[in-house]
């Protein structure tokens, strides 16, 4: 990081009104990387008849061929961005998922799609560790859960962008059509965020303490360090277990609707998008507001509050899928989305408060790398495989039994979720205090 862009960054970013201009632009580059990858699962079965393959290859293309690369990538650019420019990698980042977008809607057979796909992977993959440390070096510690939830309200309006606009695509043009379309917006945001982001000081608006992290410092060293900690290792576990589950749900969410209640491609994605993102609005920025205001008392509250609501997600998301009405399965979707929005913005928050600004972005591409991992490489691609094997006893119907056994996993979640706040204050002390020189 060179001097320069860290004393622009540092007296710009003292302004709260920036602070929020780079939380915005942020957010909209968010919305573009989660439009990018919602569209392929938002187009399951089109994209399925295109190209006359089966549930697993899906399972595959909106899972491994996504998620395996977006993971192996994750964590070294990480490290990258421990010790380099964030904006810079964010930035780049972000025109390579969107050539891959393009080239995604340019695919002619399967294999060139899949491809395609790896190519997203790799460029998502510079996105969120970096993210996260950038924003905890503008807001403090007790504005950033709230900072997290705005972030992540990208999340859901990029569902609604990739899912409903790309269906609406879909069926004005062809699939293909969509992605191209969806892909060229990044390469604006990219350019703005590039010239208008400035990157700040790492670690200025933490506690001082006497404790310092070199570049130097390997991997598997710091790694060691974290995994000391039990809170750290819960969330991680949490992570595996919840990723896996809700993951899963939601890149199955539009096939099982089309499929059990026998509704086209753009009434799906109109019931099930609408809702969850109307929903889970709510429900981030609410416990956002919930996590600051209840760890300025007690650093264990984001931990509750993230057990209980994915507790209840959980539930409902298995009743989803066994209700014989598609006007009552839509209306589950609100109160699974209202208490599952916000499991991963209270995680986060308590993660970014738990680590040393040094380690930030590597604490959470390890984190992302366990949620991502076995939700888009394991568990969609379990659906998919589960599908195809269920299908000769119960046809159509065989995804009600695939993603209710994928979301019954999530329940051991929430407990470790809850284990993980009770070590959490003594954990942040001694992580502060135990940095290697």
């Amino acid at each position: 990081m060179s001097d320069n862009t860290t004393r622009a960054g540092g007296t710009r970013g003292g302004k709260r009104g920036y602070a929020w201009f780079v939380l915005i632009m942020l957010s909209l580059l968010y919305l573009m990387n989660y439009a990018d990858r919602t569209i392929a699962s938002a187009l399951i079965d089109k994209i399925k008849i295109s190209y006359d393959v089966n549930d697993t290859y899906m399972g595959f293309v909106i899972g491994p061929a996504f998620a395996f690369v977006y993971c192996v990538a994750a964590i070294p650019i990480a490290r990258f961005a421990d010790r380099s420019n964030r904006i810079r990698i964010i930035a780049i980042g972000a025109v390579i998922w969107s050539i891959f977008t393009v080239l995604s809607g340019m695919a002619n057979t399967p294999t060139q799609f899949a491809a395609a796909r790896f190519g997203v992977g790799i460029g998502e993959a510079a996105f969120l560790a970096p993210a996260y440390s950038v924003l905890s070096d503008y807001f403090p510690p007790r504005k950033r859960g709230f900072a997290f939830a705005v972030l992540n309200l990208g999340v859901y309006f990029g569902i609604l962008v990739g899912g409903i606009g790309g269906a609406q695509l879909a069926s004005a043009y062809e699939w293909q059509t969509a992605f191209i379309i969806l892909g060229l917006p990044g390469f604006f945001f990219a350019f703005l965020t590039y010239v208008f982001v400035k990157e700040p000081e790492r670690g200025r608006l933490d506690p001082k303490t006497n404790a310092t992290f070199t570049d130097q410092q390997d991997f598997k060293k710091v790694f060691a360090l974290l995994w000391e900690r039990p809170s750290f290792r819960n969330l991680t576990y949490a992570a595996i277990l919840g990723g896996f589950a809700s993951v899963s749900f939601g890149s199955w969410a539009i096939a099982l609707f089309e499929r059990i209640f026998e509704i086209s491609n753009t009434d799906a994605t109109k019931r099930y998008f609408m809702t969850t993102v109307a929903a889970s609005i709510i429900g981030v920025l609410a416990m956002g507001y919930l996590c600051d205001r209840g760890s300025k008392k007690d650093p264990s509250a984001p931990y509750r509050y993230s057990s209980l609501g994915f507790l209840g997600f959980t539930l409902i998301a298995i009743c989803i899928c066994f209700v014989p009405d598609v006007n009552l399965a839509t209306f589950l979707v609100f109160p699974a989305a209202l208490l599952g929005a916000g499991w991963v913005v209270a995680v986060q928050a308590a993660l970014q408060d738990l680590v040393p600004a040094e380690l930030r972005a590597t604490a959470t591409a390890i984190w992302a790398f366990a949620l991502t991992f076995a939700g888009l490489v394991v568990g969609v691609q379990f659906v998919g495989v589960l599908n195809d094997f269920l299908y000769k006893s119960y046809g159509s119907l065989a995804i009600r039994f695939s993603m209710a056994l994928t979301m019954s996993v999530a329940i051991p979640a929430c407990y470790v979720i809850y284990r993980g706040g009770t070590t959490a204050d003594a954990d942040r002390k001694i992580l502060a205090a135990e940095a290697i020189s």
